[in-house]
């Protein structure tokens, strides 16, 4: 394979979504101009939660099933295991052999994909709206008669593992964002990513997986989300058939932790070879549903959206202190975290960019944005969800992210109305509320034979 070099920027954007799976887009539009959404929701007998949104653009329909485990559900000695079953579910049911999902899914000239985050493991079909019952058979098919062995979970696990070495072990930038999760949960599972521990990993037996399955992969435990040029009434009985007999589970433990209150920096100098100096820090923040999450994405998109942000003229464009620098709200379903960060080349002094980084923050913290700036990142919101909603999977995405992140399918239309009421003193009060220097972590990361920042004691953990 031909190798591709990555402009700085781009391999930090794309470490970031690798890793902070499910995060959402952080992005909604003027209620004006967020295209009409009809939503139909019902229960099944086994609690099975249907969302049915008609979309007549395309002949074809999106079949879609959410699963509320992620990796906030792991504990230490299982971490990764809701990664490691997303793979698992393609490894062959009792009528389906292995890796037959994705095969015959791609025969009808459809596609098939799936995710996992911290709080949803989802499974994507999308195929011609006359294949509808087809792929909702395949998606009940493996939610209930999975076959695990110790054959395919060995297979599988090799190649969980190769991929958190590729994203994260052998990447300098994947090390530290796992390095501030642990820097800034004490107690919350959100301390690692989806991806897990390895240590944890080899140790997944049948019988892990088994019980894995059993407690999160029921009827009760999960959305079907069906978006296409299809009616109710088709959804509605094809629902019924495929899914309706399977039966329904225990309801699962729910996730009881608590992060305490962080009240002083927590600084961090990593030891670990990089060819690029970073800065990256993370504030903590209330869980998606709360008020405040809309002048975080406000905020974000101040620091962070287009070429004009604040954070890129201030340390890219005029500065000249970095080669990329953002900042964006990770909304969870429980408290998430707020990052920002700076990556330079090895020529770029650490310590400046860590204060232009944080010099940048505090200016929210005193200023409020004037009309003008606000209106433009409205526009720069509006324009990014409009995008999302024009296709079947981005319709059906923002439905599922608003079922486990809001508790409510319909969020993301109201999240709009809510944008538009941000003002400019609401961003100045938010920020003042979360990034602060006592709510904040932060780790330095030093260029080979760059001249490392005071950083205080300790290696990153």
């Amino acid at each position: 394979m031909k190798a591709h070099r990555q402009h700085p920027r781009s391999a930090l954007v794309a470490a970031l979504a690798l890793t902070l799976l499910g995060g959402g887009r952080g992005s909604t539009a003027a209620p004006s101009r967020v295209p009409r959404v009809e939503l139909r929701e019902w229960r099944l007998g086994n609690g099975l939660r249907v969302v049915f949104a008609p979309h007549r653009q395309v002949p074809g329909v999106t079949v879609q099933v959410w699963y509320h485990v992620g990796s906030k559900n792991e504990r230490p000695g299982i971490r990764g295991m809701a990664h490691l079953f997303e793979h698992m579910m393609f490894k062959g049911s009792q009528r389906v052999p292995p890796e037959e999902h994705a095969r015959m899914i791609s025969a009808l000239g459809g596609s098939d994909n799936a995710f996992t985050a911290e709080d949803m493991t989802a499974y994507h079909d999308t195929v011609p709206r006359q294949d509808l019952e087809f792929a909702m058979r395949l998606e009940a098919e493996r939610m209930r008669y999975l076959h695990l062995t110790r054959f395919t979970i060995a297979s599988e696990r090799e190649v969980v593992k190769e991929e958190k070495r590729m994203r994260l072990d052998n990447s300098p930038i994947g090390r530290t964002l796992e390095a501030i999760r642990a820097l800034a949960y004490t107690r919350h599972p959100y301390a690692w990513t989806p991806a897990g521990e390895i240590k944890d990993l080899d140790q997944v037996t049948v019988e892990m997986c088994r019980r894995f399955y059993d407690t999160y992969y029921r009827p009760n435990n999960a959305t079907l989300i069906v978006v296409g040029d299809v009616d109710e009434a088709t959804v509605r009985a094809s629902a019924e058939r495929q899914f309706g007999p399977i039966p329904r589970g225990v309801e699962p433990p729910a996730v009881t932790a608590v992060e305490p209150p962080q009240k002083e920096l927590r600084q961090r100098l990593a030891d670990w070879p990089s060819q690029l100096n970073v800065v990256l820090g993370a504030y903590h923040i209330s869980a998606a549903r709360a008020p405040d999450q809309a002048a975080l994405k406000v905020v974000s998109a101040l620091l962070s959206a287009g070429q004009s942000s604040r954070l890129n003229q201030a340390l890219v464009r005029k500065g000249k202190l970095a080669v990329a620098a953002g900042g964006f709200a990770q909304s969870l379903e429980q408290p998430g975290l707020f990052f920002v960060y700076a990556v330079g080349l090895p020529n770029h002094d650490l310590e400046k960019m860590k204060r232009a980084l944080l010099d940048e923050v505090a200016r929210l913290v005193r200023e409020e944005p004037d009309a003008k700036e606000l209106g433009k990142v409205r526009n720069q919101l509006a324009t990014r969800a409009i995008s999302g909603l024009r296709t079947m999977d981005g319709l059906a995405g923002e439905i599922g992210r608003s079922v486990y992140l809001h508790g409510d399918a319909r969020a993301f239309i109201n999240e709009a109305a809510e944008i538009d009421r941000v003002t400019g003193a609401e961003v100045k009060r938010v920020a003042g509320r979360y990034l602060t220097p006592g709510n904040l972590s932060l780790i330095l990361l030093p260029a080979a034979g760059a001249k490392p920042a005071g950083a205080g004691t300790g290696g990153a953990r």
